[in-house]
């Protein structure tokens, strides 16, 4: 049983001693909803990690090891989330180990820093690498991409390139945008927190030559919601902790770690230091982790069993529902079709979230009339809850349009 499922119907705790109300969770693993439930397994490992102090430089390259032994990838770094990595990956290809460079970020000026992406790529996270200093330089169209536009767009100037997977159209395949920029010596950045787990994608990016992947941890591995790892070569991994760790040093102290290539003066403090990671969410992201390659998949199972029974009850009903058995996140999904049923998303949306218990629902297809229930951030008895909500609220809806008939 998961940690939802045994505490579905606890309604007390510290978020009510404050007057914050439960809501019921059918997008999944949402930071605006705080993300899906923890295993005790990393709750237990969160606490135990709080016990006594360690070295955090120490703990990350710890850490790391066995992070990637388990990833099966050369190397991997704890973040706070994967647009931390993002930015922290960004940091590291446009500073490298210069300390001047790290001092300067993100007005570092005279050295390479565009970062080339795909149009169909584009994405509100790109503010993770233009916070680095980046600046993008937007190659393609949306539909279509040519791979002449990807190779005359690498040159002195680029410091590297951004790729999401999944983008819909006419692309070059991600080998060949590594080729090209392996011969420039240019390292692919891939924003993977959708699309890994499963880790088949992951080796696959890598081995098509990408450089560097972003990965969250509250997702598919269900860790701390402020959780994400970066993975890929060792080189560039390295050079993270350098943008990241607390660098509040004396100079003729400082402990300049692993590589004896780091620099004989320490950085200030980084770009990445608003983006610290504590000890208790790297705990409990290995704790994560490691359950999810033990057993992958296994804590959507109650969540599902919500879905299956929402389903049931909507079956037959006003409002037809769509079952689909997989989704970007891996997990089935079903559709709630407004459209169909005369209903209008926007004022659904409404009458669900003003409930005394507020109901949120994915709203990505909201404009072709469409909300969708995503089963990983349900627990017991939500499927019967957003059932009748729904119920309710189509009926409320159809009175109210009555009225004004």
């Amino acid at each position: 049983m998961s940690a939802g499922a045994q505490r579905g119907g606890d309604e007390g705790g510290i978020f009510a001693s404050i007057g914050v109300r439960r809501v019921v969770n059918g997008v999944g693993p949402a930071t605006r909803l705080g993300g899906v439930a923890l295993h005790p397994s990393v709750v237990a490992a969160m606490t135990d990690a709080t016990h006594y102090p360690v070295r955090m430089d120490e703990l990350e390259r710890s850490a790391g090891r066995e992070l990637a032994r388990m990833l099966g990838v050369e190397s991997a770094y704890v973040t706070s989330g994967a647009s931390a990595a993002l930015t922290l990956a960004t940091a590291a290809i446009i500073a490298g180990e210069d300390a001047a460079k790290i001092d300067a970020l993100p007005r570092v000026e005279g050295v390479p820093r565009d970062i080339v992406v795909l149009a169909a790529h584009r994405d509100p996270y790109d503010r993770a690498l233009e916070a680095a200093g980046a600046r993008l330089r937007v190659v393609g169209y949306p539909a279509t991409t040519h791979l002449g536009e990807v190779d005359r767009a690498l040159d002195d100037e680029t410091a590297g390139v951004l790729y999401r997977p999944g983008r819909p159209g006419d692309h070059p395949p991600l080998s060949a945008i590594c080729e090209l920029a392996a011969r420039r010596g240019i390292p692919v950045l891939i924003d993977g927190a959708l699309y890994a787990p499963p880790l088949e994608n992951l080796h696959r990016w890598m081995d098509a030559g990408a450089a560097l992947v972003a990965l969250s941890g509250g997702k598919h591995f269900r860790g701390p919601q402020a959780s994400g790892i970066l993975c890929g070569h060792a080189g560039l991994v390295d050079l993270v902790a350098l943008q990241h760790q607390d660098m509040d040093e004396r100079e003729a102290t400082w402990i300049r770690g692993a590589r004896s290539t780091t620099p004989l003066t320490p950085p200030r403090q980084g770009i990445g230091r608003a983006m610290k990671v504590g000890r208790e969410q790297i705990a409990g992201l290995i704790a994560a982790v490691t359950r999810y390659v033990e057993a992958p998949g296994a804590d959507d199972e109650p969540g599902i069993r919500e879905l299956q029974q929402l389903r049931a009850l909507l079956q037959p009903g006003t409002i037809p529902v769509i079952w689909h058995e997989t989704s970007v996140l891996g997990v089935p999904v079903l559709e709630l079709d407004l459209a169909a049923a005369g209903l209008d998303a926007d004022s659904f949306v409404t009458a669900l979230r003003e409930r005394d218990q507020p109901i949120f629902l994915e709203e990505s297809e909201a404009w072709r009339g469409v909300l969708q229930v995503n089963p990983m951030g349900l627990t017991h008895g939500d499927g019967r809850t957003i059932a009748e909500a729904v119920t309710a609220a189509a009926r409320a809806l159809r009175g109210t349009e009555g009225e004004h008939q």
